[in-house]
């Protein structure tokens, strides 16, 4: 009987989660191909979700994603460094990781910055609900 009560479950967590992508974003970067490398990307979605920013803030925040993007592609494994032969993501080394994560906490300080403090009140709650999510999804993949 519990598995019948999971399949429903998970119909309506798939059925909700089709309605709000239908409805789209509020406010926040713009999507789509072409902008993609201008403020976009399924990250600086969920940073900014809730915010309206400014053409002049929109401009300080790609030089900002410029400015680290070096360092970044640098750090990403390269060919087929780190494969798995399930097709999934690379495996990066913790010191790799760490590397990561300082240049992800130096460009959101940066981002921050930018913002009005009306504004950081939401980035801080972004922030705050991306790492949530994730631990939620580090827990549901060390159950598998």
């Amino acid at each position: 009987m519990s598995w019948i009560r999971m399949a429903i479950a998970g119909a309506a967590l798939i059925g909700a989660a089709s309605v709000a992508g239908a409805q789209g974003p509020q406010g926040g970067p713009p999507q789509g191909g072409e902008q993609r490398g201008r403020m976009g990307g399924r990250g600086d979605q969920m940073l900014f979700q809730g915010i309206d920013l400014t053409d002049a803030q929109k401009d300080q925040i790609q030089k900002i994603k410029d400015k680290y993007r070096a360092e970044r592609e640098a750090l990403r494994p390269k060919g087929d460094a780190g494969a798995r032969p399930d097709g999934g993501r690379p495996q990066i080394d913790d010191a790799t990781r760490q590397k990561m994560d300082a240049i992800r906490t130096k460009s959101n300080a940066e981002f921050r910055a930018v913002l009005t403090p009306a504004q950081q009140t939401i980035f801080d709650k972004n922030i705050a609900d991306m790492k949530a999510r994730m631990e939620q999804w580090q827990g549901k993949k060390g159950e598998k």
